[in-house]
């Protein structure tokens, strides 16, 4: 809520460093939850399933 507005060239440099780094999780591949079309509702159930299983867990 802080963050000042970025123009849009700021923000598309900023998307795409951030693809770059989570492109590709090697090992953590494991824990990625594909929400694309997922509802809101859907996608924090799916993200507490996950935490409750224990299935994230780094070690």
């Amino acid at each position: 809520m802080e963050r000042s507005k970025l123009d849009r060239k700021t923000n598309v440099e900023l998307v795409e460093t951030m693809w770059e780094q989570f492109c590709n999780l090697g090992i953590y591949e494991s824990n990625v939850i594909e929400t694309t079309t997922y509802s809101i509702q859907e996608a924090v159930f799916a993200v507490k399933e996950k935490i409750s299983s224990g299935a994230a867990l780094l070690s």
